[in-house]
């Protein structure tokens, strides 16, 4: 062979080696197009799925703002009692300040249930059997300034009977104060 003819299959070998690299080259490009192209897609998806979310969290936000604004207003009364010993000094430190005459106290603590089943944010109750032997106006006063300033507070039961004196009258009451979960 001369000199021409290897310098022709050199440069045919040549050819075909750019021509494999660029073809090469041209499919990576693609499958990185389609990658971008896939992605691209995903993210649009991605986008109008955001903006559906967006749309429900606002319309949870103004179904549920009522709600919201009523658990702000009462949060401070349940945020106060945590445990049982606060619950008996505040009930005691009112019977002393109302000047009632107190005949016996108990306190006991309870499980929280509603319609039998457990209340995991107030699962304690503070049950207080009172018995008071006074005045009929003064001990309804008493139960409402109670009820005024702990809102949170039922009335279990309620028995009243004919006092030792005159005009006085016997209450039997059990007052039951739920106590906040300290977990959060």
């Amino acid at each position: 062979m001369n000199p021409k003819q290897i310098g022709c299959i050199v440069l045919l070998l040549g050819i075909v080696v750019c021509v494999q690299l660029g073809m090469s080259m041209s499919r990576g490009a693609q499958v990185i197009d389609d990658e971008a192209a896939v992605a691209r897609k995903d993210a649009e998806a991605l986008r109008i799925q955001l903006g559906v979310e967006t749309e429900a969290l606002r319309d949870l936000q103004r179904q549920s703002e009522e709600l919201l604004g009523f658990v702000q207003k009462w949060e401070p009364y349940f945020a106060v009692i945590e445990e049982q010993q606060a619950a008996e000094t505040g009930i005691s430190m009112k019977v002393r300040e109302a000047a009632m005459l107190n005949l016996s106290q108990r306190y006991q603590q309870v499980p929280h249930k509603i319609n039998n089943k457990e209340n995991p944010s107030l699962p304690i109750l503070v049950r207080a059997t009172l018995v008071f032997d006074d005045d009929f106006s003064k001990l309804l006063n008493w139960i409402g300034m109670m009820e005024k300033i702990k809102p949170t507070m039922r009335v279990g039961r309620l028995a009243l009977s004919k006092g030792s004196r005159g005009e006085d009258l016997r209450m039997d009451v059990t007052l039951e104060i739920p106590l906040r979960n300290k977990k959060k």
